[in-house]
């Protein structure tokens, strides 16, 4: 017989369409499917022809629709900010929604819940189908600020308190403890945490867990994390005066400046310091301390990720049961160009 599209699917079990997005690696199809497709059409001798190929994307492009679904991404913070995490997710997202063929827009919402009454008008006059929410100024409670039963919505970071939505987010664990075992490594016997109350709560104590356990169980000496009271204050010197780190974690570059200015320490040779977070500041710059790159550019694309498939599927509303996917991070010892809060 001729070695066919139609063939090959046939054999497969699989329709055309199928057949053909997994030769042309295009689509989402389930990785052992593409195997034993791709297997099948090796074993026939089928092979695409790629003229007809270029023919086929030529009328898709022809059809395809002139409107476009908006992704509206949403954060309490201001360009004054200058939250470098945030504007990292953002940028990730940004990019892959428009990969994927989506609008995307920023809002940036004003903290009082007073100033959002608009906010649903606005989007569906835009055409926004989906919300993405971004890391906000602190913990806040955006169930006032849509009807979400209109939306697909996912959240990119855990400082929203409602509604519970599906949620993509630096694994805090396991990235604080690969700082640990870094620091180890470097010889660094005692290391202590040092972190604000309403950030602990925020990661829902995910760092000083970590820190903990590995102080207890992998570290040579323990030091107890110090959780303070914003801003950095008086409890921070005896607690360094009683502990005595060798290496201070801090959650990012200000909090590590400003544990060494209560201290009267000239960082980085009296103590050590890194950071459970990096700063991505600009071309050629980096952060002055080591530490992790929780990578937010890929957390605000897995997050558009998620989020464009619930609106393909035409998922929206507040789930029943809500998924956390959780993004790995990477030790970096120079800091350099790399991270995020």
């Amino acid at each position: 017989m001729v070695p066919t599209l139609r063939l090959v699917s046939a054999l497969a079990g699989v329709s055309a369409m199928t057949a053909s997005r997994a030769l042309g690696s295009q689509g989402r199809i389930a990785e052992d499917t593409r195997q034993r497709i791709l297997a099948i059409a090796d074993k026939i001798g089928y092979r695409p022809d790629p003229e007809l190929r270029k023919l086929m994307q030529h009328l898709r492009k022809r059809r395809q629709s002139t409107f476009q679904s908006v992704i509206c991404a949403v954060t309490t913070r201001s360009t004054a900010s200058k939250e470098p995490y945030c504007e990292a997710v953002a940028a990730g997202a940004k990019r892959q929604a428009e990969q994927r063929g989506y609008g995307f827009m920023l809002l940036r919402l004003a903290p009082d819940p007073a100033a959002w009454s608009g906010v649903q008008r606005i989007l569906h006059s835009r055409g926004v189908q989906a919300v993405l929410l971004l890391p906000q100024l602190q913990p806040v409670d955006l169930t006032r600020l849509l009807d979400w039963s209109k939306f697909s919505a996912v959240a990119a970071t855990s400082s929203i308190v409602a509604p519970s939505l599906h949620r993509v987010v630096p694994h805090h664990f396991a990235n604080a403890l690969l700082l640990c075992r870094e620091l180890s490594a470097l010889g660094h016997r005692r290391i202590g945490l040092v972190i604000g109350r309403e950030h602990d709560l925020r990661v829902n104590h995910l760092f000083t867990a970590a820190v903990t356990w590995h102080g207890l169980n992998e570290a040579r000496e323990f030091v107890p994390p110090l959780v303070y009271a914003d801003p950095i204050g008086s409890e921070i010197r005896p607690w360094f005066s009683r502990t005595r780190p060798d290496v201070i974690v801090a959650t990012e570059d200000a909090v590590a400046l400003a544990c060494a200015q209560a201290l009267r320490l000239k960082a980085p040779r009296s103590v050590a310091f890194a950071c459970t977070s990096i700063a991505r500041l600009g071309k050629g710059e980096g952060s002055p301390v080591p530490g992790i790159d929780e990578r937010p550019d890929q957390i605000g694309a897995a997050a558009v990720d998620l989020l464009t498939n619930m609106v393909e599927k035409r998922v929206q509303g507040v789930p029943a049961a809500t998924t956390v996917t959780l993004i790995s991070g990477r030790w970096c010892h120079s800091g350099a160009n790399r991270g995020g809060r």
